[in-house]
């Protein structure tokens, strides 16, 4: 009954407080206009940092640790521990489902493709996607690409029907790739 109380309490603070507020008081280290769409921040929060303009994405699972150790013990019999922390950057997006694992850094101006699983640094400027993760693309090029086959916040001005504003951008995106 009392982890159920503990629980309750856990969720209402994650709705009541905000996704940043949440994670800041879970001791997260974040900066500012974030857009964070998870809950579980794992068993060492206090190990994660993030940048500013970042978004993480839903289903996103950080390690700071790694439970495998527990196989290996001393003469002793006590276990070995593994803890890394992780670093992400300013202006990056993280893709549903990613997981990042323990010591990896992401660098700034990245994109992490959905369902990938960083195992090792990515740097400054790229894009990486994949099992593990690999980088495919400069940061420079998806942001060519985007601008040149997606719709755009100014073409798409004053439009506030979320179906309506949707429409009108698959035919913006439409109308780009006949060019």
């Amino acid at each position: 009954m009392k982890y159920l109380f503990i629980k309750c309490i856990d969720i209402l603070s994650f709705y009541f407080l905000g996704s940043v507020k949440y994670a800041r008081k879970k001791k997260v280290k974040i900066g500012n206009n974030c857009r964070i769409y998870i809950k579980n921040w794992g068993s060492e929060p206090f190990l994660i940092s993030i940048g500013d303009h970042v978004t993480v994405t839903s289903g996103v699972k950080f390690i700071t640790h790694d439970g495998s150790t527990c196989l290996v013990s001393d003469d002793s019999g006590r276990r070995y521990q593994r803890f890394a922390p992780i670093q992400v950057g300013s202006h990056v997006f993280i893709g549903v489902n990613t997981i990042v694992m323990p010591g990896v850094s992401i660098g700034s101006n990245v994109v992490i493709g959905a369902g990938s699983v960083v195992t090792k640094d990515i740097p400054d400027n790229s894009v990486a996607i994949g099992v593990p993760a690999k980088v495919v693309s400069s940061f420079t090029d998806y942001q060519s690409k985007i601008q040149s086959t997606c719709a755009s916040d100014s073409e798409l001005a004053g439009i506030t029907d979320y179906c309506e504003r949707v429409e009108r951008a698959i035919k913006i995106q439409a109308s780009k790739t006949l060019h």
